[in-house]
């Protein structure tokens, strides 16, 4: 517990640091976060020697993020440039696998797809929330751990009706709605004293994190649980593996983004 409170601490601290310095800096710290999410998740898709290659995967990843983040620096008309460097790497993709032989395209393709939709993007998005201010971006970050730490500490103390047991046997029903009304009240918070998005706003994007990370946090156990592993990498003392760190906003980003968007 000791390391990992330290973990955590070094975590929160690197990620307000780089939020207060800005969303290049931001991105800047993400950029390599991103980079070794994308080759645990190669490690969980492919077994040892098969599949695409990890290092064409992290590229990808890092191109991808690269292009998407852009936008919050320079307006929507890196929107257009994203999809074709989608496309792009897409179609280098397909010439790699047919090149290779084609011994399982589908699973090779919807994999590398699965690297763009689960990191690539996800990670821009959490750069994209600067546009709405830094209190944003660290309003979702702090939402997250919140849900996280609500759920962790309500399941362990009044947890007893199991929320999905073939998945994750140590979540339960209570622990995710403890998370839920924790994410809910902290959002309520930064309402009254962070005016970048009005109270209600404020509220759903509170809902909606403490739940979509819940999912998130489930489908990295399914990776998981298919490989017969605990932990995604060792990278990060008494955590795991960055997907283990940020499996949460792997779906909580693009949400909140969504949300933000039409609300807009």
């Amino acid at each position: 517990m000791v390391v990992r409170a330290l973990t955590g601490a070094a975590y929160v601290g690197l990620t307000l640091g780089a939020a207060w310095a800005g969303p290049f800096t931001t991105y800047l710290l993400f950029l390599p976060v991103a980079v070794i999410a994308a080759f645990e998740l190669h490690r969980l898709l492919w077994r040892e020697g098969t599949g695409l290659s990890a290092a064409w995967c992290m590229v990808v990843v890092a191109v991808v993020y690269t292009t998407a983040s852009l936008g919050v620096f320079d307006g929507e008309e890196y929107l257009a440039l994203t999809g074709v460097v989608i496309c792009t790497m897409l179609i280098l993709t397909v010439a790699w696998i047919l090149k290779q032989g084609g011994k399982d395209p589908g699973t090779d393709l919807g994999g590398i797809l699965l690297h763009v939709v689960l990191i690539a993007l996800p990670f821009s998005a959490m750069i994209h929330m600067f546009s709405y201010g830094t209190a944003v971006f660290v309003g979702f970050m702090v939402m997250l751990w919140t849900a996280d730490t609500g759920a962790y500490l309500v399941g362990r103390s009044l947890g007893r009706t199991k929320l999905l047991p073939a998945v994750s046997p140590n979540k339960t029903i209570e622990g995710f709605l403890g998370g839920v009304a924790s994410t809910i009240g902290v959002a309520y918070l930064f309402a009254l004293y962070q005016p970048a998005l009005d109270t209600s706003t404020w509220l759903v994007c509170g809902a909606l994190v403490a739940v979509t990370s819940t999912l998130g946090d489930l489908l990295e156990s399914a990776f998981k649980r298919s490989r017969g592993v605990k932990d995604s990498g060792t990278i990060l003392p008494g955590h795991g593996g960055m997907l283990d760190r940020f499996d949460g906003a792997l779906l909580a980003a693009p949400a909140m983004m969504l949300y933000l968007s039409f609300a807009r």
